[in-house]
């Protein structure tokens, strides 16, 4: 084999697997660019993953939605939530959707984690807040002692990235220091 057609064949492998990684991060920071900021109001937990680390398990108060009909959903459906904003600056359902939504619509997808009559409840792709393995426990003991915040939410054309978990305002990143 030709000294020149391995290095080129190196070269290729070399920037194939650069590819992959550097695509994922520059979609995740596309999303965090351009997407629209939704507050989501939440109660953490903080469990451990022996794989990923420590991080701080999010519960949303906007999880839940009274469809119109009884029973249209089924349990691990993929969705489209279509979102707006509340009176109080908090991201609130707007509605459901199997099929995707028009460009101007700020939504995400999740999945149906179960459906009760017509009440269904949803399961959002962003419920993990990663952090440092020292602070995340710090951090759980500042939220249960406030036992109020928020999950700032970057959505852009159906895709959602966690970009921080605030306190009284304060990025709980900055509060477990």
């Amino acid at each position: 084999m030709n000294q020149q057609y391995r290095f080129g064949l190196f070269v290729l492998l070399a920037l194939v697997q650069l590819y992959f990684p550097g695509k994922m991060v520059y979609d995740s920071n596309k999303v965090l660019w351009l997407g629209q900021a939704f507050k989501f109001e939440t109660r953490p937990v903080d469990p451990a993953d022996p794989f990923r680390g420590r991080y701080v398990a999010l519960n949303f108060a906007a999880t839940q939605f009274e469809a119109p009909t009884e029973s249209a959903w089924q349990r691990n459906e993929t969705v489209f939530v279509l979102l707006e904003t509340d009176a109080a600056g908090y991201a609130k359902i707007k509605g459901l959707s199997r099929s995707k939504p028009a460009q101007q619509e700020a939504y995400v997808s999740a999945k149906v984690s179960y459906v009760w009559k017509n009440q269904v409840t949803l399961f959002y792709p962003f419920s993990r807040f990663y952090m440092e393995e020292g602070k995340a426990q710090k951090a759980e003991i500042i939220y249960r002692r406030v036992n109020a915040g928020y999950a700032l939410v970057k959505v852009y054309k159906g895709e959602a990235v966690l970009e921080d978990v605030l306190v009284k305002g304060k990025s709980l990143r900055e509060l477990a220091r």
